[in-house]
Order: C-alpha cells, then structure tokens, then sequence
C-alpha cells in the first residue's frame, strides 16, 4: 500500500504528538494481549464478507486508508493495540453502546447495605439489572450512593459512577453509568470477549 505525502504527513504529526513514555505492567500486557488475539479472531471471521479500511482522525483532519486485504490490517495490529470503540449502530445517526448478554456471571452492587444483583446486558455505559427477589421500585428508592460496584470475573470490583437509575419493569433496574478509563478499558475488554465466546470464535 503506497500513501501519498499528504498521508505521511498526517501519520507523522500524529504519532509525534502522542508519543507516551512507559511500559506496561504484566497484568495489563496479558489481557492487552488477549484483546488483541480476540480481535485478530472477529476481524478474521467477517473478513470474507466485509471491506476494512483504516481512517486516521484528529480535530481538523480525516484520513481513509482503504485495506485490500487482512494482512495489512494484522500489521497495525500487531505494533500497537487498544481496547477497541465498542458501538453500534442505531437508527439515529448517534451510535450507542454495543449492549452483550453476559455468558459469565455479572454482578452489580448498588448500595453497600444491598446484595449485589445479577445484570441481564451490559454496555459500555449501562445496563439492566434484575432485581428479583425485590421488586425494582423499591431498589430505586433505597439507592443512597451514586457509586456502584461491578464485578466481573475478577473479584476486584470496576467502580460506577451511576448517573441515573430507572425502572424497567417490575423486577428490573436500567440503569446508567460512567467509569475512570482504566475501569472503561477493562469492561471493553470483558465485552469483547464475551461477544466472542457467544458467537463460538474462541
């Protein structure tokens, strides 16, 4: 694939001004490293069907690279990788958060004073919880801390900030949420992977 100079330039603003010193800790290069295997996986299952294109964007400025085969692809992949943008599109022109029925277990717990609930889907930025064996009004009123805890697989707790809780039927919650981007970048994680095992692409 030969870029023009126009093309090259761009590319080389951007990685001069997002240059970031440091290395990762292990625990962070080893589910990285799942991601990226994931990744490689999904795009490899919907290549036959589908055309890639790479498009680098900054404020003032967008860039499409047309990618005639998966290979090129797997090379970007293969020298940097983030936990993917994980959105869907809606029939507004905002995309919204790719929503996953969770194969594992996924607790959310609202309040200290509560049990943690089991989550029916999860998003990026929300979910819906049951509530059962409580009916769902009745969880809302007794929300005192705008603060959640999310439990994955791992014991260790992803913190929510909630931003609003509605009821969705009688015995379950929707409910909204922000996180830190360490936080973010983990639940991003989990969602792939989740959508990967459902789809039987491990």
């Amino acid at each position: 694939m030969k870029l023009t100079k126009e093309e090259l330039q761009f590319i080389n603003r951007t990685l001069a001004d997002n240059r970031v010193a440091g290395s990762l800790l292990p625990e962070a290069r080893d589910q990285k490293q799942q991601t990226h295997s994931e990744i490689k996986k999904l795009l490899a299952s919907i290549s036959n069907s589908s055309q890639f294109s790479l498009v680098a964007k900054n404020a003032n400025e967008q860039v499409e690279f047309p990618l005639s085969d998966l290979s090129a692809l797997m090379e970007i992949l293969d020298n940097n990788l983030e936990a993917p943008n994980i959105v869907e599109a809606a029939n507004s022109s905002a995309p919204r958060s790719w929503r996953t029925c969770p194969s594992t277990p996924v607790r959310f717990r609202l309040s200290p004073q509560m049990m943690p609930f089991n989550m029916v889907s999860i998003s990026q930025s929300g979910g819906l919880i049951n509530t059962f064996p409580y009916q769902a009004n009745a969880i809302q009123i007794n929300v005192i801390s705008r603060i959640a805890k999310l439990y994955l697989a791992d014991p260790i707790p992803l913190f929510a900030n909630v931003h609003s809780i509605k009821v969705a039927s009688p015995l379950e919650l929707a409910v909204s949420f922000a996180m830190n981007k360490t936080d973010n970048e983990k639940l991003k994680a989990f969602i792939l992977h989740n959508y990967i095992q459902r789809k039987g692409l491990d």
